[in-house]
């Protein structure tokens, strides 16, 4: 498998729409704090020209994050159906466990890194270019990104599932959708004369983000399970939904026709 990730890292860093793709959600966020001092300047009682407003525009819209995560994997997949280098490498001798876990873990990898940087630019950009509201900002909105890491990880599972067993990327990208977004709010509302559905759509991933809320006046975030483990349930049921994601997208996988 080592051999398959190292030419998968290769094919990717020769790839320019994963530089790209960093590049553009980098310079959205970088571009918002510039438009917020440049109004500062010319209105000099501008309230919003600070890292609290800036920060908080990121943390409170990480549902954003959730959704690009099937960029990520779209972008380290590539047209393996369409140009047909599946099918060779599994000609090659490599086995499909090798290749779908192998996929998935550069998708992982890159997207950290992606997330890393995009975070990253648009922290440093406003501190350097805003007004300084405090340490606290930053703080919870590492808080917030340790708690939707597992679902991210999530988002990956189960876009990198669907685009193994489904040779059109549209029809896997739908696919998607319709499990993360559709079916969650879908399970919402059965879930208000179904229990079982409210136990389920309790689970979503969609909905977990959905359910962290903000006190922006204390700068805590609050999650549906109270104190420490609210954060270790996050990682628990991500965690969990990721594993099992992963198994079935292989266990499908490993049956299908690659042509």
């Amino acid at each position: 498998m080592l051999s398959y990730i190292k030419s998968e890292f290769y094919r990717l860093y020769h790839n320019k729409g994963c530089y790209l793709f960093i590049i553009i959600c980098s310079a959205l966020l970088i571009s918002s704090n510039i438009v917020l001092a440049a109004v500062k300047a010319t209105e000099p009682t501008f309230p919003y020209a600070n890292t609290y407003f800036a920060l908080s525009c990121f943390y409170s819209n990480v549902m954003a994050v959730f959704f690009l995560c099937i960029s990520v994997s779209a972008i380290v997949f590539g047209n393996e159906h369409s140009n047909h280098t599946m099918k060779n490498s599994i000609s090659y001798g490599i086995s499909r466990g090798n290749i779908y876990f192998g996929k998935l873990i550069v998708e992982i990898v890159y997207a950290v890194i992606a997330f890393v940087i995009i975070t990253g630019s648009d922290i440093a950009a406003a501190y350097l270019l805003l007004e300084d509201s405090g340490i606290e900002n930053l703080y919870l909105l590492l808080k917030v990104c340790v708690v939707v890491m597992p679902l991210l990880l999530c988002a990956l599972a189960v876009t990198n599932c669907f685009l193994f067993i489904s040779e059109n990327m549209g029809t896997a990208v739908g696919a998607v959708i319709g499990l993360l977004l559709a079916f969650p709010i879908v399970s919402n509302f059965l879930g208000m004369k179904f229990k079982v559905f409210s136990e389920i759509s309790g689970i979503m991933p969609y909905n977990m983000i959905g359910r962290i809320s903000f006190d922006y006046e204390k700068l805590e975030l609050t999650l549906p399970w109270d104190g420490i483990a609210g954060y270790y349930q996050y990682w628990l049921i991500g965690l969990i939904e990721f594993s099992v994601v992963a198994l079935i997208g292989f266990l499908v996988f490993r049956k299908k026709e690659v042509k």
